[in-house]
């Protein structure tokens, strides 16, 4: 395929459509390569990338939709360790043991699965699309980093406004006080957080109360007060204490 061709083909990927992603910093005969030896895939909720797969595809790129890493317990426990979304690259190569999880979609996901070799070719000679990659790890590094430490030390409230604070920034033309999307059911959300299902919409249904947020849609949210979702993210107990004695003293 040529390379008009290949940008015909690409041109309604976010990862070439989009100037802060992968493809949108290949040359024209970089991204030819690599389209043409790559394979894109559309998952619908609950499909899983196999493991057999992973081996000759190990570089997986999120065009849309939300892919998790989930572990599953013996005693049939599921757990969600992390989530890609839109425009990241997952690179397993050289990873020896690969069941660490299995990638699983969480809705409608489509994705590349990037050659290996020339996705190496491109990592070598391109310092703009290796700026992008580097980037991207380091922010699902950071993102790992922050949600340990939310499933660790955080109550459910703290956990869920955090959670809104990552979707909004990771969401394209975000800004103060706008709708934020919440692209995954709130069950998985639940996964995700350590959280009981009727948790997480108790936590929705509190930060309503309190005027901090609006949650018409369940896949959608406006928040109307940021440094008081932030105060809350970040685990600020006094704040909530202050609050809890101004109810008890309206009661009495």
């Amino acid at each position: 395929m040529g390379q008009s061709g290949v940008k015909d083909k690409c041109k309604n990927c976010a990862l070439y459509a989009d100037a802060d992603l992968f493809c949108a910093h290949l040359s024209g005969e970089e991204l030819c390569d690599l389209s043409n030896q790559s394979r894109t895939l559309s998952m619908k909720r609950g499909d899983t990338l196999e493991n057999e797969a992973l081996v000759h595809w190990p570089v997986v790129a999120i065009d849309s939709g939300v892919l998790s890493m989930q572990h599953l317990l013996q005693d049939g426990r599921k757990t969600i360790a992390a989530l890609f979304m839109r425009g990241d690259i997952i690179d397993l190569r050289n990873i020896s043991n690969r069941n660490r999880g299995a990638l699983i979609a969480l809705g409608k996901v489509d994705i590349c699965r990037l050659a290996p070799k020339v996705f190496e070719r491109v990592m070598e000679h391109n310092s703009g699309a290796q700026k992008v990659i580097w980037e991207n790890l380091r922010d699902q590094a950071f993102r790992a980093m922050d949600h340990s430490g939310d499933i660790a030390k955080k109550q459910a409230l703290e956990k869920l406004a955090s959670f809104v604070f990552e979707c909004r920034n990771r969401q394209v033309g975000y800004g103060e006080g706008d709708w934020v999307d919440i692209p995954v059911r709130r069950i998985d959300l639940a996964e995700y957080l350590g959280m009981q299902p009727e948790t997480v919409s108790r936590c929705f249904k509190d930060l309503e109360k309190r005027g901090i947020l609006e949650t018409p849609r369940l896949n959608a949210l406006k928040i109307l007060n940021v440094p008081m979702l932030r105060r809350i993210a970040n685990g600020d107990k006094d704040m909530l204490a202050s609050e809890s004695r101004i109810k008890v003293l309206k009661i009495a």
